[in-house]
């Protein structure tokens, strides 16, 4: 029963780390500069959120 469990154990490892390196996203960068400012106030603006972060 022992080395049984231990064949499992290591099944379910190999299993589990090559579905993690397929699940992975492709982690490349996007073209250009991102506005971060811009695409915030977008969101808000679609939301119809009053933003408060804005000191003024």
């Amino acid at each position: 029963m022992n080395m049984l469990w231990w064949i499992m154990a290591g099944l379910a490892l190999l299993v589990a780390v090559s579905l993690g390196k397929r699940v992975r996203p492709n982690r490349t960068h996007l073209p250009g500069d991102f506005n971060f400012d811009g695409y915030k106030t977008r969101e808000i603006v679609q939301r119809g959120v009053f933003d408060k972060t804005k000191w003024r």
